[in-house]
């Protein structure tokens, strides 16, 4: 059995594995001592041992240990960005530059659906990328980089006088706002929902779009029918 570990900017997901994308079992917890240590705990009690970790990580390599230290004597390996996974190829200018998360993304994409595609990740950053496809295979072209929802709305409260904090608290909002808080979260809303929607028009009408990360059940209430919400996907580009 396997590890797999996602450090995301807010939180770690992780996915014990034995190979195959159904998880044996899978979650996310925050990077408080307290949680990591609580959450280490049960997992031993879940698995007597795992083979291996894998890892993925875009935080600071102290945040980065701080999960690690905790698994003595496992074998660790690091998830890497490489030109090729499968049919996949990664067609990206500066592939030293490309966060390994979105390289899992795209590979946990291609793998369910085979076809042309966009991925979204919406997350404290929004990631929109694009796979096309040229003689049979995947090319990972790579796409836009935003700031998450809660991202937009925390910079409009900080830098923009009198704008209230809304991070965090959504609602549905009428399609023209009357209400300050709900001009800002639709403002946000839209905003990537417009990016993704502007991204899509560069492949097929038909080309699938999928989404995860925490504020993927919100772009996709948005979007509706023409995304699918996709929990865990870089964890299941990894496997």
């Amino acid at each position: 059995m396997r590890l797999l570990l996602d450090f995301g900017n807010s939180r770690l997901k992780w996915a014990l594995t034995v190979g195959t994308p159904d998880f044996v079992r899978h979650g996310a917890v925050s990077y408080e001592p307290s949680a990591l240590d609580t959450w280490r705990a049960e997992l031993f009690g879940v698995a007597s041992h795992f083979r291996d970790i894998r890892y993925a990580s875009v935080v600071a390599d102290d945040r980065l240990a701080s999960v690690l230290e905790r698994f003595p004597g496992v074998a660790q390996e690091p998830f890497r960005v490489t030109a090729t996974a499968g049919t996949l190829q990664n067609a990206y200018a500066t592939p030293d530059t490309l966060g390994v998360d979105r390289w899992a993304a795209a590979i946990g994409a291609w793998q369910i659906t085979q076809r042309a595609c966009l991925v979204v990740s919406a997350g404290t950053a929004t990631t929109i990328d694009l796979i096309d496809t040229a003689g049979g295979t995947g090319v990972y072209r790579g796409g836009l980089i935003l700031p998450g929802i809660d991202l937009m709305l925390q910079s409009l409260h900080q830098r923009a006088a009198r704008l209230p904090q809304a991070v965090g608290v959504y609602r549905a909002a009428p399609d023209i706002a009357n209400t300050t808080h709900d001009a800002m979260t639709s403002g946000a809303l839209d905003a990537t929902c417009g990016a993704i929607e502007r991204m899509a028009r560069r492949l097929p009408d038909d080309a699938p779009c999928l989404v995860t990360g925490g504020a993927a059940p919100l772009v996709t209430k948005v979007l509706g029918q023409r995304v699918s919400l996709v929990n865990d996907l870089v964890l299941l580009g990894m496997v």
